[in-house]
């Protein structure tokens, strides 16, 4: 027989399953019939020597001394049986082959002995919230709903942006109808996640954001009149923004949660507008509208139209232009012109987006954001003259290699505005943006055939035959 592969897993991973087991506590000797839950047998691997070694799920101490354990096993022979069944590849709830863990590696053979361990730890941490969160996880995956609530609170008051904890809370109110805590916790929930906090884990962070936002969309519909109802004191937050979207939404469900999920993760609250894009595809849905929390609040404060946003410059009308100031970008909706404060591009990245090895080819998926970027171009040479192929090359280079570096100019200055609004409304990873400018320098020196042309911005003007309007 092949040897079979351990699984790791911790004890907050089981769910409550009854299964009874004669146990003698070591401690005192007493021997009972107790819940012992899911079994986890991890027997030894090749090379390891001793015993099997088997964890129980459930939570329980001893009768008759209140000890977590450790524990003797009485029927051995109920044991062996259900042992030799998973060894021969019968499936079983009640019984799993894993090595079970605590979250730091640490071996207890009932939550008992978890809880048991994790209170020192936070006698000797107080402070930590991570560490009353797992306790509380121990209870909630025993169901012990009322105990794992007190600590999931304790951690909240330690830190409010414990997701964890909060979540779990959430989750406890939804299941209880219980619709003023719900909403409570679902705008905390909402504006530690929108302000970029997350877990341990990146796949924890990522399924509970995903898990918020479906139980969201399957409120009832007391949860749903309470938070749609005007409530002019909150309408500018940016939770009570995401999840009025999110909750009047209509369409594809899936496509819905999925944009939520990545505006959730990645700071945005505005959903795509219809018409936004050029279709609909999933690709476009993934360049919608998702800012910064610094531009974020400056469209709401200022009620811009996010559809309409670009960068506004000054022009004398005789060909020059200037910038006042670099890192104050003037944002322009085509009726107001409000300043958004950018101290660097390098802050704006987000994501780890990994660019395609065809995007010198102006993949559709990123069409949006060359045109974000080459329309503002050309509304700049409409409106002044036209740059050469030469110095845009040396620009777009300079703007790859060293985005934040020293300025070249006014128009250096002001294609680094237009870099900071694609970064701050759209979700651009330091490894797109790369290979985002490193195009635009291969496009530009592709055009310049001669010491000084101009090709590139005439190839723009029948490419763009109407670029956005600027206020000058």
């Amino acid at each position: 027989m092949s040897e079979r592969p351990i699984i790791h897993t911790t004890l907050e991973d089981f769910k409550g399953i009854s299964q009874t087991l004669k146990l003698a506590c070591q401690k005192c000797g007493d021997q009972f019939v107790y819940n012992v839950g899911v079994i986890c047998c991890d027997p030894p691997q090749k090379g390891e020597s001793g015993e099997t070694n088997y964890t129980f799920a459930a939570y329980f101490r001893c009768r008759k001394c209140d000890s977590a354990g450790p524990w003797d096993v009485v029927d051995r022979w109920k044991m062996l049986a259900l042992a030799a069944r998973a060894m021969a590849g019968v499936k079983s709830e009640g019984f799993k082959i894993v090595r079970c863990m605590m979250f730091d590696g640490s071996v207890f053979q009932t939550p008992a002995m978890g809880e048991d361990y994790l209170r020192r730890l936070i006698q000797k941490e107080p402070g930590n919230a991570f560490l009353h969160t797992r306790l509380g996880n121990v209870f909630k995956n025993c169901g012990h709903d009322a105990k794992a609530s007190e600590w999931y609170e304790q951690a909240l008051r330690l830190d409010s942006n414990d997701i964890e904890a909060r979540y779990s809370l959430f989750n406890f109110a939804t299941q209880s109808d219980k619709v003023e805590d719900q909403k409570v916790h679902a705008m905390a929930l909402t504006r530690s996640f929108l302000d970029g906090h997350t877990t341990h884990k990146d796949e924890l962070t990522q399924g509970l954001a995903r898990s918020l936002v479906e139980n969201l969309r399957a409120a009832p519909p007391a949860f749903l009149e309470q938070l749609l109802e005007e409530q002019p004191a909150r309408a500018n937050s940016r939770e009570e923004i995401f999840m009025r979207t999110l909750l009047s939404e209509e369409g594809d469900e899936d496509a819905i949660v999925r944009d939520a999920v990545e505006r959730l993760l990645s700071g945005g609250t505005l959903p795509l507008r219809k018409g936004d894009a050029s279709d609909s595809s999933d690709e476009s849905d993934a360049l919608s509208f998702h800012p910064v929390p610094s531009l974020q609040a400056v469209v709401v404060a200022h009620r811009l139209n996010p559809r309409n946003l670009c960068v506004a410059f000054e022009a004398n009308g005789q060909g020059n232009f200037s910038i006042r100031q670099k890192q104050s970008i003037p944002i322009y909706d085509g009726v107001k012109i409000v300043p958004w404060e950018v101290p660097a591009l390098a802050g704006l990245f987000r994501g780890h987006g990994v660019p395609p090895d065809d995007i010198d080819r102006y993949p559709p998926e990123y069409g949006p954001h060359f045109f974000l970027i080459e329309n503002h171009f050309l509304t700049l040479c409409d409106k002044t003259k036209d740059r050469s192929d030469q110095e845009m090359e040396e620009i777009y280079a300079a703007l790859r290699r060293r985005p934040d570096g020293r300025s070249l100019g006014a128009v250096h200055d002001f294609m680094w505005q237009v870099a900071a609004l694609l970064l701050g409304s759209r979700v651009v990873s330091a490894a797109e943006y790369d290979a985002l400018l490193g195009a635009l320098v291969r496009s530009t020196r592709k055009w310049s055939l001669r010491p000084i042309s101009r090709n590139y911005v005439a190839y723009l003007r029948k490419t763009f035959p109407d670029p956005i309007g600027q206020s000058g």
